[in-house]
């Protein structure tokens, strides 16, 4: 079968690889058939294209390349709907292990890299999922935390959590899934995997302790805000590519719908916040790759502008379809579904437009 190659491109490398490897082993149809548990294509994506390792050194198992590769994954998921823990793992967990444990003397990256161990970070305290502040405790060995809104949650192995010592020093603990309490929360996105994780004095391991901790915290929940974004702006992009084969193929009155004016009105705005994202979360994943002085505010305007994008897409999307784009059989209540709960869970669009406005000294 001939596989069509996307319009939008993060890398020209990656993303036909999977483009096509996603269309083969995981078209819409079946990626909308996904729930809470962890996705079977998980060890393929791990084995034979490498997305797991794509942010770890080379040195240690990986891939070696940059978040605008992670991105190309994140969003080519997103396109045919497959939901697991490439942002999550590849990109949140991977970042955030990079910062604090470069030389992997914890192993964990490359427990992901090469054995697809399903590594995540737990930002969130408050009921919300708005701020990553820490109340957790670490008493050597054992950790006391409770964490909400955990991204692939249900899919772990391996739990990161700030925490503070006995001596009051900020200490990022990795913590076994086995050993916390783990339950799926209720989510639109069933298949983001969404968890309340518990930890009661279980036995955990330092991965790094100092104050460097919660700065490198922060900057992973930007990664995974600038990686939801790919995400959602893949969902958007089929939303839009169906929307405009509807409209040309539904015939009215004797032709096509899409020679209405208010449906071109439609197809013409999607198209266009569409774009605008397109090059906000292109230029935000290269900033963040080298690591420029501005990237975190790349990374806020990226989220800020997608989110409010992608949403408008697939709005228009559901009233271009008509009635049966509002049932749940069809397939865009799917990418719907997906972008509402990327929209949020980073961070709102509003959250990422008041730190926008804060580091512009506002």
């Amino acid at each position: 079968m001939e596989v069509p190659m996307p319009s939008f491109e993060l890398s020209a490398e990656l993303t036909p690889v999977l483009a096509k490897f996603l269309a083969h082993r995981s078209p819409v149809d079946v990626s909308r058939g996904g729930g809470a548990e962890r996705s079977p294509l998980w060890p393929a994506l791990v084995d034979e294209v490498g997305v797991a390792g794509l942010l770890v050194a080379e040195e240690h198992g990986g891939q070696g390349a940059s978040l605008v590769e992670v991105g190309a994954a994140a969003l080519e998921c997103g396109r045919v709907g497959w939901s697991g823990p490439v942002v999550a793992t590849a990109g949140v967990a991977a970042s955030l292990l990079g910062a604090l444990d470069p030389d992997d003397a914890a192993g964990l990256q490359r427990a992901v890299a090469h054995d697809g161990a399903v590594v995540v970070a737990a930002f969130h305290e408050d009921p919300r999922g708005a701020a990553c502040t820490s109340t957790a405790s670490y008493d050597a060995p054992a950790l006391t935390a409770r964490r909400v809104h955990v991204d692939s949650g249900t899919h772990a192995d391996t739990v990161l959590v700030e925490a503070v010592d006995g001596d009051g020093v900020p200490v990022l603990c990795a913590v076994g899934a086995d050993d916390a309490e783990v339950v799926a929360m209720d989510s639109v996105d069933p298949g983001r995997g969404l968890a309340r994780v518990e930890v009661r004095t279980a036995t955990a391991s330092v991965v790094a302790r100092g104050p460097q901790v919660p700065d490198a915290v922060a900057d992973a929940w930007l990664v995974g805000a600038l990686l939801s974004s790919a995400d959602a702006l893949g969902a958007a992009s089929r939303v839009l590519d169906l929307a405009r084969d509807y409209a040309v193929d539904r015939q009215q009155f004797g032709r096509p719908v899409a020679t209405f004016q208010s449906v071109k009105h439609k197809l013409v705005d999607m198209f266009a916040e569409l774009e605008t994202a397109r090059s906000m979360v292109r230029h935000a994943l290269e900033e963040a790759a080298a690591r420029s002085d501005g990237w975190r505010l790349a990374a806020s305007a990226a989220a800020a502008r997608t989110g409010d994008a992608t949403m408008l897409v697939v709005r228009e999307g559901v009233q271009v379809h008509g009635g049966i784009g509002f049932t749940w059989e069809h397939e865009v209540s799917h990418h719907f579904r997906r972008v509402t709960a990327a929209r949020a869970l980073y961070g709102t669009p509003a959250r990422h437009r008041a730190l926008l406005a804060e580091g512009m000294g506002f």
